[in-house]
């Protein structure tokens, strides 16, 4: 139909649709007058222009045209529509995407009213191909001007950024999990920054090897103030400065490993690895390592004589002692004499147990028997006496040394403080119980969801939430049956949790199976995922958000009925004071005139604010709308009615454009003039059909009536306005000996069925 040549004259109006590729064909061929822009043909040139320049475009533009936000939009769009186009082309916005029509209501009332918008990462949920799926986008809101200068619409660049935000996120995961395998690496491993060695990460085993100290974000030099002058730090600036590695093997180091004690000595395998930007410029050192004191002390054993091995223990900073193949203690370098105040033999055989904890011998006993009976290594945790009788949990390790033949000759064996470290873990204990308290204090509670066999477990609280007894475990189906049906495309599924795609954050709606309770929860979640990026595990917290919701939805539901109440008052005034003043003769009576119709409207506002806007009985909006006027020639009647706020209004307002006519020319101007006004309900002719309202205004008396040249606003307002409030018509009928103004409409819905007809 749009081809490249010259177009037909009948098609002349469809020019600018040239080149505006499907969307463009489509945008041709759609029945433009069944939506608020009317016929194509009426197009205005800037709305033509604007669709010209957006078929051009290859970025996804959507316009939304009016009050309605109709919908006119290109190639690109609809490619990110996906199963909604072509559908949604030419419709509302709120009708188009319903599933965000809050959002879409807020950027037309900000763009119309002149302002901009822009989103970065928006997520929104949008069901663009039948499931509801979680999106991301980048969204730029401005207003399309009309010809005088006043917003007309709203153009929106829509970049999706969905795998963007993925790919970060899937990074994200992937660094978590380097730093959790970096953590838990057996050697120590630290990374320094600049030249000045600054110290950014260090793992578990490196913050014990320098005695738990926190040394993120300071210098070498200063955290470790020891290792100056040992040469440590000289090898670092040689690997910064000359990009070369250092490796050192059985490093003495002397380091002090608990606050306010004495250094210590240990031997240290390690590199100095020089980290470079991606300008090949060296920003950092890599430093990696293990403490091989342990390890040294035992290979010495093997390697030396026992004379060498025990001149080499005894200048072990850790206990070291020896015993038989047996299992009698023989030997005991002077750290152990020193720390417990024995003096020389008075530990061996079995006399150790005497500066072991009374609790703690039992257990050291039988774990050292097991060993010595299978030949195994051996390892235990026990408390040792101080000199000062302090108790200090210790962790002893020994292994047998065995000849050529395989025949076990003794035992070498180290004890290792650990007192720091447990007094840290049960400090670590004492914080886990404090969230714990912390969470259930704040209604929280976590799951752990195994995606393999879909076994869910949960914390203190999480069972209640869902409405369950307490229970080991559950299997994931039996909550997903708890979750409303609306809200299943919401909560995750078996294949989202696969894929590791499901929603992180989402809300969604639960019946208790034992109260039978409809309860709002929230649900936030992340993955875990192998070396393979799979996931393995979902991890997240729940809360019950009932009350939350509750007061939301309360709070706006007051919040747009404050501004739908403002919005149709400032309408109807602003309608008001125009048409006054366009037909008005003079100021004064404009004045005059405006004043009245606003007193009618105020008088009504009264009358619904007594009950609390939620309707009016049409008997007392028209008592006090003819308050104004001589009463005493007026006559009312009719059935008990309530009428709606809107309603209401344009009731009063027409009584008292009648009534100022009736004393400027009709039967009110003179005091033998009469005004009926009565209302009634006619039987509709079946059951099936609603009944008819009937509301009539009829004057007497008065001078000979002679219809009007013209149609001013008060006409308007009676034939038109309060027609199509009431759902009906009104008709004028200008008797000579009196004006009948009557308006036929559907019974208010408040009054059906009724209990009476005239």
């Amino acid at each position: 139909m749009l081809g490249l040549g010259a177009a037909a004259p009948e098609e002349l109006h469809l020019a600018f649709l040239s080149g505006g590729g499907e969307v463009g064909q489509l945008i041709g061929a759609l029945e433009w007058e069944r939506t608020s822009l009317g016929p194509i043909q009426k197009w205005s040139q800037g709305l033509k222009s604007t669709i010209s320049l957006i078929l051009r475009s290859p970025v996804p533009i959507v316009t939304l045209w009016g009050e309605d936000g109709v919908m006119i939009y290109n190639d690109a769009y609809s490619v990110f529509a996906d199963r909604r186009h072509p559908q949604i082309l030419g419709s509302k916005v709120r009708e188009g995407w319903p599933e965000v029509a809050h959002f879409n209501d807020h950027v037309m009332k900000v763009v119309l009213a002149g302002g901009t918008l822009a989103y970065r990462d928006q997520e929104l949920t949008l069901n663009r191909s039948g499931n509801a799926e979680q999106v991301w986008m980048n969204l730029d809101y401005s207003p399309i001007l009309d010809d005088d200068g006043r917003p007309a619409g709203v153009i929106a660049i829509v970049v999706e950024t969905t795998a963007k935000v993925a790919a970060e996120r899937w990074r994200k995961s992937e660094l978590d999990r380097q730093r959790q395998m970096f953590e838990q690496a057996p050697g120590f491993i630290a990374m320094l920054a600049g030249r000045d060695h600054v110290f950014e990460l260090t793992n578990a085993a490196y913050r014990q090897l320098i005695g738990h100290r926190d040394v993120l974000g300071m210098t070498v030099r200063h955290a470790l103030p020891e290792v100056d002058g040992q040469g440590f730090i000289d090898l670092l600036d040689r690997v910064y400065a000359t990009g070369e590695p250092f490796i050192g093997s059985s490093v003495k180091a002397s380091l002090q490993r608990a606050p306010g004690a004495a250094q210590e000595e240990r031997l240290i395998d390690f590199v100095y690895q020089p980290v470079r930007n991606p300008n090949g410029d060296v920003v950092g050192v890599f430093v990696q390592g293990n403490d091989v004191t342990e390890r040294l002390v035992a290979e010495t054993a093997l390697r030396n004589s026992e004379a060498q091995f025990r001149t080499f223990a005894e200048a072990m900073p850790n206990h070291v002692w020896t015993a038989s193949a047996e299992g009698q203690l023989t030997w005991f370098n002077p750290r152990v004499y020193e720390y417990s105040g024995a003096v020389g033999g008075e530990l061996d055989g079995d006399r150790w147990a005497k500066i072991v904890h009374p609790e703690d011998v039992e257990n050291a006993a039988k774990h050292w028997e097991t060993a010595i009976r299978e030949g195994v290594f051996y390892e235990t945790e026990f408390r040792l006496r101080r000199h000062d009788g302090v108790f200090r949990w210790h962790i002893a390790r020994a292994v047998p040394i065995l000849d050529q033949h395989g025949s076990r000759l003794q035992w070498i064996g180290t004890n290792t403080d650990i007192d720091d470290q447990k007094s840290d873990a049960q400090a670590l204990a004492v914080s886990e119980r404090r969230l714990q308290l912390s969470q259930s204090a704040a209604g929280i509670v976590a799951l752990e969801v195994d995606i393999a066999s879909g076994h869910v477990f949960g914390s203190d609280g999480f069972w209640d939430l869902w409405g369950l007894s307490p229970r080991p475990y559950a299997h994931v189906g039996d909550l997903e049956d708890i979750v409303l049906d609306s809200d299943r495309d919401v909560r995750s599924n078996a294949e989202t949790r696969k894929q590791g795609t499901a929603a992180a954050n989402v809300e969604y709606r639960i019946r208790r199976p034992d109260t039978g309770e409809l309860r709002w929860v929230s649900r936030h979640i992340d993955f875990v995922r192998d070396a393979a990026g799979k996931p393995i595990k979902m991890f997240g917290i729940m809360q019950d958000i009932t009350e939350r919701k509750e007061a939301e939805a309360r709070q706006e539901m007051l919040k747009y009925e404050l501004e739908h109440r403002i919005k149709n008052i400032l309408a109807m005034v602003g309608a008001i004071a125009s048409q006054t003043l366009r037909n008005a003769e003079s100021v004064e009576t404009a004045r005059s005139a405006f004043n009245e119709r606003l007193r009618a409207i105020a008088d009504v506002h009264d009358l619904l604010n007594d009950t609390r806007w939620t309707n009016a009985s049409m008997a007392k909006v028209v008592e006090g709308a003819i308050a104004a006027f001589p009463t005493g020639q007026i006559t009312t009647s009719g059935p008990a009615i309530s009428i709606n706020p809107k309603m209401a209004l344009t009731l009063a307002l027409a009584v008292n454009e009648l009534g100022t006519n009736s004393l400027k020319y009709g039967a009110l101007s003179v005091p033998g003039g009469r005004v009926t006004i009565e209302w009634s309900i006619a039987k509709p002719p079946s059951r099936a059909e609603n009944p008819t309202f009937v509301w009539k205004w009829s004057e007497t008396g008065g001078p000979k009536v002679v219809a009007p040249d013209r149609k001013g606003f008060g006409t308007f307002l009676i034939e038109r306005v309060f027609g199509i409030d009431f759902g009906g018509a009104v008709q004028h009928t200008f008797n000579p000996d009196g004006l009948e103004c009557v308006l036929t409409a559907p019974l208010p819905s408040n009054d059906r069925p009724p209990t009476r007809y005239a």
